[in-house]
């Protein structure tokens, strides 16, 4: 029971659990506050975000959602919101015109560059802390972030390299790599997105 202070004062794993909660309360209040300059929700940011790193075969409105951690529905409003103003594109996959991509405008291209740096306030706040200890708070880290992965409450995409689906230099120049999840040989620069179905392999 992480919110009784007594129950946490006998079991590390509530101690863990409040510090995280905590944290997530600084870091809402945080990226509000960065997003409130740059005149965008935070949700919208990170769509704009969605959509700029992700691989752009994979930057489905339904992936949005996951990445959000939302609806469908909420996904879809979010993204029509953005339409609107001019930042995002929706447009039909071609081999399956029920899933709907998301593309970025000039505009919204612009805007997602200019807001890479998201969330500076708290890399800021970690500046400060040793190299050894962030190296074991990452380890720590990393065994939560795949066990709430595990439980479906969290999701995470990573780029082509190190995926059980990717295949590198196995095509020509213009699109030298090839993804077998989705059959598609890819360009160096598409690999480099983010895929909502990267897959670890054991070697990576």
């Amino acid at each position: 029971m992480i919110f009784d202070a007594r129950s946490r004062k006998d079991d590390r794993s509530a101690r863990v659990g409040m510090s995280l909660f905590r944290l997530s309360q600084a870091i809402k209040k945080m990226t509000q506050a960065e997003s409130d300059a740059l005149g965008l929700s935070p949700v919208q940011i990170q769509t704009l975000l969605f959509a700029f790193h992700t691989r752009g075969d994979a930057a489905t409105v339904g992936n949005l959602a996951h990445a959000l951690g939302t609806t469908h529905v909420t996904a879809v409003k979010t993204a029509n919101g953005l339409v609107r103003k001019g930042l995002i594109v929706k447009t039909p996959k071609a081999d399956d015109r029920r899933v709907t991509l998301l593309g970025l405008t000039e505009e919204g291209r612009r805007t997602a560059s200019n807001v890479e740096r998201w969330g500076r306030a708290l890399e800021d706040a970690l500046r400060p802390i040793s190299d050894d200890a962030l190296a074991h708070f990452e380890l720590g880290l990393g065994a939560i972030v795949a066990a709430l992965q595990r439980s479906g409450y969290l999701f995470a995409a990573e780029p082509c390299y190190g995926c059980v689906h990717f295949r590198p230099n196995a095509g020509d120049a213009a699109a030298p790599h090839y993804c077998e999840l989705v059959h598609t040989y890819l360009t160096h620069e598409a690999s480099l997105k983010e895929c909502p179905d990267h897959t670890p392999s054991k070697q990576a």
